[in-house]
């Protein structure tokens, strides 16, 4: 296996690929869905998680703080949000308003 030459540029690319992958979900879904489906939000959720590691994957490529930029801050919070919290305790109205 090589080593990633460029991890800040791979972060962006699979950041890329996770946005593409929710905005095709949500485009997908509505309210109604993802308050009655819940392998539609299951699925949101690990997406949210991923583009939150990929977050502070980039800004450790790139020798910044994590919370030194909003967008970054923003998407790792809500990794730890979803990661961290049992299911009952996610505050979903946050994930519907992201996604």
């Amino acid at each position: 296996m090589s080593r990633d030459t460029r991890p800040d540029r791979h972060a962006l690319l699979e950041l890329q690929a996770l946005l593409t992958q929710l905005a095709t979900l949500r485009d997908e879904g509505d309210p109604v869905r993802f308050s009655g489906d819940s392998r539609y939000r299951w699925v949101l959720h690990r997406l949210w998680i991923a583009a939150g590691n990929e977050a502070l994957a980039y800004t450790q490529a790139t020798g910044q703080c994590v919370r030194s930029d909003r967008t970054w801050a923003n998407l790792y919070d809500l990794r730890n949000h979803l990661a961290r919290s049992r299911l009952p305790d996610i505050d979903e109205g946050l994930v519907r308003r992201f996604t």
